[in-house]
């Protein structure tokens, strides 16, 4: 494998700011640009491992986040997210090309989202800012210390494990199962905006959880990332289809067997007209 250094591009979109948890100013937080890169095969992407900073263990569990910009001090929902890092703290995800910001957490609770608590992990307040190249794999090791305060996300993910909510998996129009894609949830029939909750990253095997605060009907849809609007040949799947049907979820109990099929976005991408996670 061959290792190429590139210059840095300008960045991209927008994120959610998350009112109260840093200073909304660029000095705010250290930038580190990454210019390190491999080939493997034509792959487009970022690879690294996830270690303690301390120690240099590797850190098996942690989650890493892509954020096209940091406007949000790189905190809400990302671009992209990975699966959970190896027992090697190896991790790897595929990104189109573009110039990105990245971040690793892990949480105690093992969830890929919510809030930090303390004694979470995560990548410091440090913008770590790498150019994904086509045909290219960035190379990005994260370095991560325990958390010593709270921190606090936008609306969309409940704070703990619940007794309620549902429980499914996530396909493809060949029934595969969908790995690192969430199912999100909204309180009425209007899904084009920010959902009300989310669930975790789905497995392997497609297999999400989705843990509500309370009982009530909810709308489901799901996809890979929560950024903007989908565009064309994105998977993207709402529960019902085209007239998404509701799901009625009752205290202390799990709606069991939920099925939502992604299949590639055919509608019409408008640029601008969502800036936020959709």
């Amino acid at each position: 494998m061959r290792r190429i250094g590139l210059n840095i591009c300008t960045v991209l979109a927008l994120v959610l700011l998350v009112p109260g948890c840093f200073p909304r100013t660029d000095q705010a937080l250290s930038e580190r640009r990454v210019t390190e890169y491999i080939e493997q095969g034509g792959k487009t992407g970022i690879v690294g491992k996830v270690f303690l900073k301390d120690s240099g263990e590797p850190l098996e569990g942690a989650y890493v986040n892509i954020y096209p910009d940091a406007i949000s001090n790189l905190l809400g929902p990302s671009m992209f997210i990975s699966l959970p890092s190896r027992a090697d703290g190896s991790y790897g995800l595929d990104v189109p090309a573009g110039t990105y910001y990245v971040v690793a957490r892990k949480r105690l609770s093992g969830r890929p989202m919510g809030p930090l608590s303390p004694g979470d992990y995560y990548s410091e307040h440090q913008r770590i800012l790498t150019t994904v190249v086509s045909g290219k794999l960035a190379v990005v090791d994260m370095p991560l210390v325990a958390i010593k305060a709270p921190m606090f996300f936008k609306k969309g993910v409940v704070e703990s494990q619940t007794d309620t909510g549902v429980r499914g998996r996530l396909v493809d129009a060949s029934g595969h199962p969908v790995p690192g894609g969430f199912t999100t949830a909204y309180l009425d029939p209007e899904m084009r905006r920010l959902p009300d909750f989310v669930s975790t990253l789905s497995d392997e095997n497609g297999a999400f959880t989705l843990y509500l605060p309370q009982a009530g009907t909810y709308y489901l849809g799901a996809r890979i990332h929560a950024w903007d609007m989908p565009r064309q040949g994105e998977p993207y799947g709402r529960y019902g289809g085209d007239n998404p049907q509701p799901v009625a979820v009752e205290k202390g109990t799990f709606v069991e067997g939920v099925t939502i099929e992604l299949l590639p976005f055919d509608g019409e991408y408008k640029p601008g007209k969502s800036r936020r996670p959709i």
